[in-house]
């Protein structure tokens, strides 16, 4: 199991890819972020304003989920990467096996 994290350029971008996702059984748990601030260069006071979304899937569905965002957003996104969980509750696990794509 992964935590996927998309950065986007709009919030409009981060609703209607989360919305996809949730469609397409690739994302469940999402969350977004609004008020996403990344230090560009060396200075503190040079941010890019994003958004993002966020959510649990499974690992081996980590490409398919790359490919939808790359897909629906273009140049809305910003980039994409995900974490392994090295451990959940029963309950979220057993959500993720059943609620998401079979691979």
């Amino acid at each position: 199991m992964i935590h996927a994290t998309i950065q986007t350029r709009t919030m409009a971008a981060a609703e209607k890819l989360t919305t996809q996702l949730m469609e397409n059984r690739l994302l469940l748990f999402p969350t977004r972020d609004t008020d996403h601030e990344e230090l560009s260069g060396r200075t503190v006071n040079s941010c890019a304003k994003a958004s993002s979304c966020s959510g649990m899937t499974k690992g081996l569905l980590y490409s398919e989920l790359e490919k939808a965002a790359t897909a629906l957003l273009g140049n809305d996104l910003v980039r994409v990467h995900a974490v392994p969980i090295a451990g959940m509750d029963a309950h979220t696990q057993r959500a993720l096996l059943e609620r998401t794509v079979k691979v």
